[in-house]
């Protein structure tokens, strides 16, 4: 995958959960309607009792609709972010890992990074990763050399640069790990 590949693909996984959280906070709208009245949206006027001041569709619905803005700040803001920090911060050498977490009803990517330089945090960080590149599963169980850029708010590394694109870090997922995991320390 080349890098120009990897970007559009984070850009589409940005537009696939934009729309889910326009789709989120929709369905909040409409749930805020059921509560208010029930037949601007095509209920049955014999049936509108079920619907209207019921309470349960003002919790949901202002509950949608909170999470889908929200979510739609995040799916707009975070890739970004990231394409901000790729040009315009320094690229830092580490090494990484990609661990696999699967289980029964997901799979998850985790790039593992130490920093070899003199004078680095004897820590890594255990990075999950957004938008997995297709190959993602041959890369499993080496060790890469790669190039990293550290988002200068929280010293994080939120994209690797590796030999056939990028992989991204996903929000709020970077947590600090011992940099003794790899297998040749």
């Amino acid at each position: 995958m080349s890098h120009q590949t990897s970007i559009a693909t984070l850009r589409k996984y940005s537009i696939i959960a934009w729309a889910a959280s326009i789709f989120l906070a929709a369905f909040g709208v409409v749930s805020l309607l059921l509560f208010v009245r029930p037949s601007l949206i095509g209920v049955n006027p014999d049936s509108t009792s079920g619907y209207e001041g019921n309470l349960i569709w003002l919790v949901f619905g202002m509950l949608f609709v909170l999470l889908g803005v929200v979510f739609q700040r995040v799916a707009y803001r975070w890739p970004r972010h990231l394409l901000h920090v790729l040009s315009t911060q320094p690229a830092k050498p580490m090494r990484l890992q990609i661990e696999v977490d699967e289980g029964s009803d997901h799979t998850q990517y985790y790039a593992c990074l130490s920093d070899d330089t003199a004078g680095a945090s004897p820590n890594g960080w255990r990075v999950g990763l957004w938008a997995p590149s297709p190959n993602m599963r041959d890369l499993i169980g080496h060790e890469l050399n790669t190039v990293v850029y550290v988002d200068p708010q929280t010293a994080e590394p939120v994209v690797i640069e590796y030999a056939n694109g990028y992989l991204w870090a996903m929000k709020g997922a970077i947590s600090s790990c011992p940099a003794s995991t790899f297998s040749g320390d």
